[in-house]
């Protein structure tokens, strides 16, 4: 299969769905050209990387000045501001060339940011990637504003993606998602291309539970990009709602906040001596090894948690809001998975797991189990294969 593989993102651990999909379509014989947006300097080492996945990579720079002007333009548009952003002619220039070079059998294109490129592809066999119902995250941080000037900046991207997003959608052939709740959202919107569910996996190999690291008492994480508004609220919303009452329960509970760019507000945490955040942090393993519980209390969320899936597959129990766990319901019933629905119930589940650590033992057993069975990465990309061979079977040969 040989495929163009376009992206609003240079693939990484942090973007890691498009990382390990392309890490195990090459695995499978796939032979990967890719285009990407380089939002930021990538080092050598990934460079390097990528050169071994694929055949042939190509960065387009995302000039951040012009993305700016992008944006200013498009206040008074149609257009919402999560498109206008990587909405570059450079993007589609480099991507109508190569399909007027080369012969692909099939397209795939990772999320709404790039969606613009269907232009670009002709009449290549094209699959999307919509990872996530971005119409719908939108709304849930429209919900949750709390200042009047995000709620408004929330409420009109809302209002313009309900209209662009499955429009944005209609020229692809499939289109992929990574749970059910994307999926019934974006029908809800009118989404016409058929959606597939497939989930993100995890790293079995490298997120494993460590003998050598026990887990330590009382002792929490959460981890996630603390640049990302989500993870942002949920740690301030847990540290106000939560915090105060479990340290009185545990009097020797720590918590650690574990992931780049924390805001001011999630860095003045650590004024309590038993928060620590961490940011940026080479490893996460050894802060999920050392600990009794991860914490997922997200009120602003869509897809699947990779936080929780690597705490499950190291073996370790995860406590989560409804709207964190609702990806992964096969988790709850066979274990792994507690979800916990406002603040007394999260408090509860948190002191039970941490009182009785034979319980968190059993529940963290659960975890990697179900994480073997349900979410490995080559079952995603085989997923998209299947999509990508289906698709060109379909696709009249271009005479």
């Amino acid at each position: 299969m040989k495929l163009l593989f376009v992206t609003p993102y240079v693939p990484s651990l942090i973007r890691v769905r498009t990382y390990q999909l392309l890490r195990h379509l090459a695995r499978r014989g796939c032979k990967i050209t890719l285009v990407a947006l380089e939002d930021a300097p990538v080092s050598t080492a990934s460079r390097a990387e990528l050169a071994e996945l694929c055949e042939s990579v190509h960065l387009v720079p995302l000039e951040k000045p012009a993305a700016a002007l992008r944006c200013i333009a498009a206040l008074p548009s149609p257009k919402p501001l999560w498109v206008a952003y990587c909405d570059t002619p450079a993007l589609r220039a480099t991507v109508r060339r190569l399909v007027q070079a080369e012969q692909f059998d099939a397209a795939h294109v990772e999320h709404l940011r790039a969606a613009s490129v269907r232009s670009a592809l002709g009449d290549l066999p094209c699959v999307l990637d919509a990872v996530d119902c971005i119409t719908a995250l939108q709304r849930q941080m429209f919900d949750q504003g709390e200042r009047l000037k995000d709620r408004a900046l929330a409420g009109e991207e809302w209002l313009k993606l309900r209209r662009w997003e499955p429009r944005a959608y209609a020229g692809y052939d499939a289109i992929g998602v990574t749970s059910q709740y994307d999926a019934t959202a974006l029908q809800a919107l009118g989404t016409r291309p058929p959606l597939h569910v497939i989930p993100n996996g995890v790293d079995l190999d490298y997120f494993q539970p460590n003998p050598k690291l026990a887990p330590e008492p009382d002792t929490i994480i959460f981890s996630g990009k603390m640049s990302y508004r989500a993870n942002d609220d949920a740690v301030l919303w847990f540290a106000a709602q939560l915090w105060p009452t479990l340290k009185r329960a545990r009097p020797g509970l720590r918590w650690t906040i574990a992931g780049n760019e924390p805001s001011a507000a999630v860095r003045a945490l650590a004024a309590d001596p038993a928060i620590t955040v961490t940011g940026y942090v080479e490893d996460l393993r050894p802060f999920i090894a050392r600990a009794s519980l991860a914490i997922c209390p997200l009120r602003i969320g869509v897809g699947i948690q990779n936080k929780a899936l690597e705490a499950m597959a190291m073996g370790r129990p995860v406590v989560a809001s409804p709207i964190a766990g609702r990806a992964l319901p096969g988790a709850i019933t066979e274990g792994g998975l507690n979800v916990a629905e406002g603040a007394q119930d999260f408090i509860a589940a948190c002191l039970a797991l941490l009182e009785s650590p034979a319980q968190a033992e059993l529940a963290g057993q659960a975890a990697r189990r179900y994480v073997e069975r349900h979410h490995r990465w080559d079952c995603s990309a085989g997923a998209f294969l299947e999509l990508y061979a289906r698709e060109k079977q379909q696709t009249t040969p271009r005479v």
